[in-house]
């Protein structure tokens, strides 16, 4: 499946911080490149002085692509910092998640159970799990304002001029002499043929 660019851009937009059960209907190719990219992506937010160098041998040394793949994932890498602020809520939601996972994972390694409930309890809390989803705006309850036209200027705290249309009228006698003068003008018709001869000198 041939995916251009943009939407594959678009897709790594969509999927960034996306589990792999919700890339499902992606196409594999295309959802290992996500993954890789996110590698990428997370590395260069960690250690934003690294440069675009870096950042491809470490996809062609962690991902055996070529020179030519890494860069282009670099550029996406790119156009995706630029897009997307470090500190939004979507980003430390995914960092302080995957944290809390590592940490679950520590604890039930050791047969911890009390680190395992407090890591989902803090897993819980944070992504609001106790709380139930907000219900939907109702737009259809909003009635749009009601404006009234008017030609009183006064509306916007403009004084108003008095006999506005009379004086309209009067200069309108005063200046239509010069309003409707019109010039004869003189031309003369132009040779195609020695415009033609013209260019091609």
């Amino acid at each position: 499946m041939n995916m251009s660019k943009t939407s594959t851009l678009e897709l790594c937009r969509r999927h960034l911080y996306s589990d792999a059960d919700k890339m499902q209907s992606v196409p594999a190719n295309i959802r290992d490149r996500i993954i890789r990219i996110r590698s990428g992506y997370t590395l260069w937010n960690d250690f934003p002085r690294k440069k675009p160098k870096d950042i491809a041998l470490h996809l062609m040394n962690h991902y055996s692509i070529e020179k030519t793949q890494a860069y282009d994932d670099v550029r996406l890498i790119q156009d995706l910092l630029g897009s997307i602020n470090r500190a939004s809520k979507d980003w430390h939601l995914f960092r302080f998640n995957q944290m809390i996972e590592k940490a679950y994972e520590v604890a039930e390694t050791k047969n911890d159970s009390d680190a395992m409930t407090k890591a989902a309890a803090a897993y819980g809390k944070f992504n609001q799990l106790d709380k139930e989803d907000p219900t939907e705006f109702p737009w259809d309850d909003i009635k749009p304002q009601s404006f009234i036209i008017t030609s009183d200027p006064s509306v916007i705290g403009i004084k108003p001029i008095p006999n506005l249309k009379d004086k309209i009228a009067k200069l309108f006698d005063k200046y239509k002499e010069d309003i409707n003068i019109v010039e004869d003008v003189t031309y003369e018709e132009m040779d195609l043929n020695n415009a033609l001869e013209y260019e091609e000198q």
